[in-house]
């Protein structure tokens, strides 16, 4: 049974000539594929070396953080005590630094995330959690330009947090 413009067509000898499929929507995913996997290794060590530059940064010069990273090379999940994790959101987004809060896992639901409370974070701490994502196209400057962004707003918006 092959799917063929959202009808299921079948065929005897599995062979099914659609003059309506998208080709070159299909080769160009089979491409992606294969440019993805080129060098893949190089790939990741360089996501890797960026996010271990911006924990070491984050942890040795912000106070009150907390780094809940696990090995994945391409996400940083810190918490930032004192903050909620949507203020510093769209803080950082003025400054077009974009980010997500709390994790992925419940990134579509309102209620607390099961894996922040699962790694054993108090309450302060998974409501102040942002994630960090990295990719091939980022740089460790990209990476510094954010310390800064955060070493600059922390202090303020730490301020203005109701206890």
């Amino acid at each position: 049974i092959i799917a063929c413009n959202c009808r299921l067509v079948t065929s005897m000898f599995a062979i099914v000539l659609c003059t309506l499929c998208n080709v070159p929507g299909i080769a160009g995913l089979g491409k992606a594929a294969e440019l993805i996997y080129e060098n893949h290794e190089e790939k990741i060590a360089h996501i890797r070396e960026i996010k271990d530059h911006f924990i070491k940064r984050v942890m040795e010069e912000i106070p009150d953080v907390k780094d809940n990273s696990g090995d994945a090379p391409h996400v940083a999940s810190i918490s930032f005590l004192g903050v909620r994790s949507e203020v510093l959101l769209h803080a950082l987004e003025e400054r077009e630094i974009y980010v997500s809060a709390g994790s992925a896992c419940s990134s579509n639901k309102p209620e607390v995330s099961g894996t922040l409370k699962g790694i054993g974070l108090t309450k302060e701490y998974y409501e102040s959690t942002l994630r960090f994502s990295f990719s091939i196209f980022n740089t460790v400057e990209e990476a510094d330009i954010c310390v800064e962004a955060l070493k600059e707003l922390l202090p303020m918006l730490r301020r203005f947090t109701r206890r």
